[in-house]
């Protein structure tokens, strides 16, 4: 039996459980992707993201994910695979990458362990929040993956990569739903596009409007921001690298005293302040992107000037 989880919390609990655990490290809702790409090109481009964005060294992202894309290959058809995924846009790209790599190995001994909620945890953000007890009863409830939602997955990540949002409500329209989450996850894929009025999304907006109100640390920020991201499962590194989008170049919409949290800086804790352009911004008065301009990825779209409604 192969466990398939999300982060280093959930994996060291269930180690209990019989079989071997990957622990898969990655953020399919971050960065470039792209349909037409293979696994090389994939990886190789969003490695120079990642540095240029996260600060994490390009050769450790490509050594992980390589490392990681190996041990799924080692994977035979005769085992069962059992994937711990929650319901947020983190776990479900994560979800729909590995369910349409495994469909390329031809394995269908497939089940998944993926919820939403659990009795007595409130606000419920993951599995990470179980103990074992509790894991190792969600897992004698595990459900057997189908055909039909492998298919899903696959024709949903093709979706997600595509280089235009017509293909994600296309695939909201015609295809069959029936994994849990993943349906939800897409309906909600537009609020991640830059509003014509102001030329932020709607994290980025609420981000701003939080600041506006008081100045605030980063670490403050997350804290009042997540519970409003709770579908979303957005890190602090993510958060972080949207807000320094916003303090480029004279024109930036936020003031900051320090450098934001970054690999290996993660203790970082800046004061933030709204300036005068973020503060027109908020009243529809100007707009981000004639601003400060816009070089971001939502899926396989690419924003830029031209791409960014």
């Amino acid at each position: 039996m192969i466990h398939i989880v999300n982060g280093d919390v959930l994996g060291n609990k269930i180690k209990g459980l019989n079989g071997n655990i990957i622990v898969w490290r990655e953020m399919y809702d971050f960065g470039p992707l792209n349909s037409n790409w293979s696994n090389d090109e994939l990886i190789n481009n969003r490695a120079i993201f990642f540095e240029e964005k996260l600060n994490i060294p390009s050769t450790l992202f490509l050594q992980n994910c390589n490392n990681q894309l190996n041990q799924l290959n080692k994977i035979s058809r005769e085992e069962e695979v059992v994937l711990w995924f929650e319901h947020d846009r983190y776990d479900q790209t994560m979800l729909m990458y590995i369910l349409t790599q495994l469909s390329i190995q031809k394995i269908v001994n497939l089940s998944m362990v993926s919820v939403n909620s659990y009795p007595t945890i409130s606000p419920f953000y993951g599995l990470g929040q179980l103990n074992f007890e509790q894991l190792t009863k969600l897992f004698n409830q595990r459900v057997k993956i189908t055909s039909n939602q492998v298919k899903e997955a696959v024709t949903g990540w093709n979706a997600y990569t595509s280089s235009t949002l017509e293909e994600v409500k296309k695939w909201i329209t015609d295809e069959q739903h029936e994994l849990p989450f993943l349906l939800e996850m897409f309906k909600r894929q537009d609020r991640y596009f830059p509003s014509a009025l102001t030329g932020l999304n709607e994290i980025e907006l609420l981000a701003l409007n939080t600041i506006a109100k008081k100045t605030c640390s980063f670490r403050d920020l997350y804290k009042s921001i997540s519970p409003s991201l709770i579908n979303d499962g957005l890190s602090d590194l993510h958060i972080a690298s949207l807000l320094n989008e916003l303090i480029k170049g004279e024109n930036a919409l936020l003031e900051i005293d320090g450098p934001l949290p970054a690999f290996e800086y993660y203790h970082l804790d800046p004061s933030l302040t709204i300036s005068p352009n973020g503060e027109n911004v908020l009243k529809g008065k100007a707009n981000r992107i004639d601003l400060i301009g816009i070089d971001w990825w939502v899926g396989g779209v690419h924003l830029n000037k031209t791409v960014c409604y």
